[in-house]
């Protein structure tokens, strides 16, 4: 019997499949495979790998999902693990699923982080998660054993006040927050509008006594998000008044201060870090965290798809008793080829920028080396790069840099998985952003991707050792996942990839 754990029906459906032993053996997200990006249902052909005598379960309590999730699955219908049902318009959304267990929508956040910690202490572990909305928290703690120390409720949310304004703004909401994360960085947070955003914030009640939750739930409007029509107004006002950067700006100062609050109560119960939800996508505030925690741990994919992953650990952590799982981020799609390091680096010393679709591909929002776009540093690249993702022009790149050499071109945190910013002391400017920072992959030596060795090899022939990384991808679309899927994109963008 494996442990099987899936999301579904709000946004980047996801599912996960854990061994006996705690090994993660698969976890991918249905967009991967549909090649609808943000695809809020699994491709039917995932259900094939698993077994009818496999422990299932879902990300949330789907008892508390009414109004804002019913009509979201269309007309392809729910999808199960014994089979697939055509869903009639009249019929709840909920109605045909089929699953043995389900966990609480911000436990499954935590569980990803916690069961894939580094760290084997976890009695000062504490567990925090944030995104727009679950059932009807919108942030909550946790200590090591997932009892509840301290929760926020709708309407007081971070993450909706973000996905809205990033809708204000005309990106695609629960999709391009980063890009708003990243256009904050050319602009000045406006006073009054963090001052408004604040005083919503602080004069908003974080209690919601037990008969309110449903109405709260019921209550929330998808198409805006939840937020009510005095932050709609609100944002408006201060769009109009600003700068589409300067907006942008008060919007990350206000994420940051409401973060932070929740962190700074957290670390009254541990010194130890383990975070999910859908706001921990932010490097710029994640990179704040390692001076409130001794240890900081954030799930390699901490969005909803990620909970795939998080409900199927409780389950296993349930059964087994055992809280540490044996994973690593490679746990998609195998295209199964080989590929000669010097004949990459010949590509990139003459061509600049090529392709690598090799391997496992990447579980969570990161490309780390498999499923990668990357580029030659020591040229202005940036346009190119981001001409080909069809990008906008001051969207910057990460650098993707052998661990022994990252402290030598970079001050602060960093990790495998590009979740921090750190301060660049080097003048490769198409791999560091307009403020100085950077949003650093470190390659270990003993990473399981190709990617080292590629860099191993740039590194021989001209001393630089790092290079450009970004996803294999076109802006509004998945990333590469087959082998077909890397033939046409070489075909149809004309770069190459190996």
């Amino acid at each position: 019997m494996k442990y099987v754990g899936f999301s579904e029906y709000y946004h980047d459906a996801a599912l996960s499949i854990i061994g006996e032993d705690g090994t993660v053996e698969f976890a991918t997200h249905g967009e991967r495979y549909s090649k609808k990006k943000n695809d809020p249902l699994l491709h039917p052909p995932l259900w094939d790998l698993v077994a009818d005598d496999d422990h299932v379960s879902f990300y949330e309590n789907h008892e508390y999902k009414t109004k804002h999730r019913k009509n979201l699955a269309g007309k392809d219908g729910i999808k199960h693990h014994q089979n697939s049902v055509t869903a009639q318009s009249e019929v709840p959304i909920y109605e045909s699923l089929h699953f043995d267990d389900f966990n609480e929508h911000h436990q499954s956040h935590c569980a990803a982080a916690f069961y894939t910690r580094p760290w084997s202490d976890k009695e000062t572990t504490v567990m925090v998660s944030i995104d727009g909305v679950g059932e009807y928290q919108t942030a909550c703690i946790y200590d090591h054993n997932f009892n509840l120390l301290k929760e926020w409720h709708y309407p007081k949310s971070v993450g909706l006040v973000y996905t809205s304004a990033t809708q204000k703004l005309g990106l695609r909401p629960l999709e391009d927050e980063y890009v708003v994360m990243g256009l904050s960085s050319y602009g000045q947070a406006p006073d009054d509008m963090v001052d408004w955003l604040i005083k919503w914030w602080e004069s908003t009640s974080d209690i919601a006594p037990e008969i309110e939750k449903q109405q709260r739930v019921d209550s929330i409007d998808s198409e805006s998000f939840g937020v009510g029509k005095e932050m709609r107004d609100g944002l408006d006002k201060f769009l109009a008044k600003y700068s589409q950067e300067d907006f942008a700006a008060g919007i990350q100062k206000f994420a940051q201060y409401g973060i932070l609050q929740i962190m700074n109560i957290a670390r009254q119960y541990g010194n130890k870090l383990v975070y999910g939800g859908g706001c921990a996508q932010n490097v710029v505030i994640n990179s704040l965290l390692v001076d409130i925690f001794d240890d900081v741990h954030i799930a390699v994919s901490p969005t909803d798809a990620g909970s795939s992953l998080g409900t199927a650990a409780m389950s296993w952590a349930k059964a087994t008793g055992k809280d540490q799982l044996i994973w690593t981020p490679y746990l998609g799609y195998d295209i199964q080829r080989e590929i000669n390091p010097r004949e990459v680096v010949d590509h990139l010393l003459k061509e600049r920028v090529c392709g690598i679709a090799n391997g496992r591909a990447e579980f969570g929002p990161r490309a780390l080396g498999n499923r990668s776009l990357i580029a030659d540093v020591r040229f202005d690249v940036q346009d190119t790069v981001n001409t080909i993702k069809r990008r906008q022009k001051y969207r910057p790149f990460a650098p993707a840099i052998l661990e022994e050499f990252a402290d030598q071109y970079f001050d602060g945190p960093m990790n495998e998985y590009m979740q921090f910013t750190s301060i660049a002391k080097h003048d490769y400017a198409p791999v560091t952003h307009v403020d100085g920072t950077a949003r650093v992959q470190i390659v270990k030596k003993d990473c399981q991707s190709v990617f080292r060795k590629v860099i191993e090899e740039y590194y021989e022939r001209t001393g630089v050792p790092m290079l450009l990384n970004t996803s294999l991808n076109i802006r509004g679309r998945p990333m590469v996942n087959d082998e077909h899927d890397a033939a046409l994109w070489e075909q149809k963008y004309d770069v190459k990839v190996f």
